[in-house]
């Protein structure tokens, strides 16, 4: 590992830089197909913006794997970086054992951070939830980053004081606060974001922290898909949505918050509002603009052929593919 349990907080503040971004995870007749993952690491990397991986989050359909592929995937990703960019691992479980033996994992294995929830299951409060983090932490040293959402698909809201009530914890070193909730992010920028970094996922909520909370907000975001299609390289909207916003270039950062916000409000955003990631949804659209995919495992499935081609009109109007460019196969099942 790179620096010590006392030191994550203050790796993160200096390492982590622009997306740390979701991967998809792709199938060959249902299996994870490792070498088409390969191919998604790299060409996650390769996007505009891109500053790191995020693994095992919802995007990644991580709660429908065995352990053994959880661990299996974790172990391919950070082979194929390579030490490249910094890879957050997530290790999420609603047993605090089974979090803490996959933090072990990602650790031994040579990730640079990992993310855990709260449990999303079963009854759940604030003393149980400290004490769930309390375990998972003390059987790593390596960085964790907690998450606090207002998304209903978590159903647990981990609240600015909560998140202090774990500052006690040296190896707790950022929150994700994906809350779609201006005054919510504030509040946990004012409550925790001196003492670690609070991040978002969307532009957004990174502009504005970055704005009305300078020296406060993170320097990243994490956990974010619209670089995988908001954006191509011939229009890099995301990666010089950041890099504007990062030379204080505000002017220009509007403009391609604007363009991003647009694109996202169909892609997106609109599921957000709903409380909901649709994660098909999105790793179709993934698959259009040239990610590995090969369909989803249940409980998920495919998305509505309407909601489907309606994205793509989007993807074609905004010069992000072109008019012959299809759907994956199994997304029009």
């Amino acid at each position: 590992m790179r620096y010590a349990r006392d030191e994550a907080r203050a790796w993160v503040r200096q390492t982590l830089r622009g997306y740390v971004t979701a991967l998809y995870t792709p199938y060959t007749d249902g299996e994870i197909d490792i070498a088409k993952l390969r191919t998604n690491v790299e060409r996650t990397l390769a996007l505009p913006g891109v500053g790191g991986i995020s693994v095992n989050t919802l995007h990644q359909e991580f709660w429908t794997f065995t352990p053994e592929e959880r661990m299996r995937l974790v172990d391919t990703v950070l082979d194929t970086v390579a030490g490249r960019a910094p890879v957050v691992v997530g290790c999420t479980d609603p047993s605090a054992r089974v979090a803490a033996a996959y933090a072990r994992h990602a650790e031994a294995s040579g990730a640079d951070l990992v993310m855990v929830w709260p449990p999303y299951y079963g009854p759940r409060t604030p003393p149980g939830v400290r004490a769930f983090y309390e375990e998972v932490a003390a059987a790593v040293d390596i960085g964790m980053i907690v998450y606090s959402t207002t998304l209903s698909e978590l159903s647990y809201y981990l609240a600015p004081d909560q998140v202090a009530d774990l500052l006690h914890i040296p190896n707790v070193c950022a929150v994700q606060n994906t809350t779609l909730n201006l005054a919510q992010y504030a509040e946990m920028l004012r409550t925790v974001g001196s003492q670690i970094s609070v991040a978002t996922s969307l532009e957004e909520y990174f502009y504005f922290g970055r704005t009305v909370f300078p020296g406060v907000a993170a320097d990243f975001m994490i956990g974010s898909s619209r670089p995988i299609f908001c954006q191509s390289a011939e229009k890099p909207h995301c990666g010089d949505f950041y890099a504007a916003t990062m030379a204080g270039d505000l002017a220009e950062a509007s403009e391609h918050l604007r363009r991003i916000m647009a694109i996202a409000a169909d892609l997106q955003s609109r599921y957000f509002a709903q409380g909901f990631h649709h994660v098909a949804l999105f790793k179709a659209l993934a698959g259009l603009l040239g990610m590995e995919t090969g369909g989803v495992r249940p409980p998920l499935a495919p998305p509505s052929r309407e909601a489907l081609m309606g994205c793509l009109e989007v993807l074609v109007a905004e010069g992000l593919v072109d008019r012959s460019t299809q759907p994956p196969r199994w997304a029009l099942a």
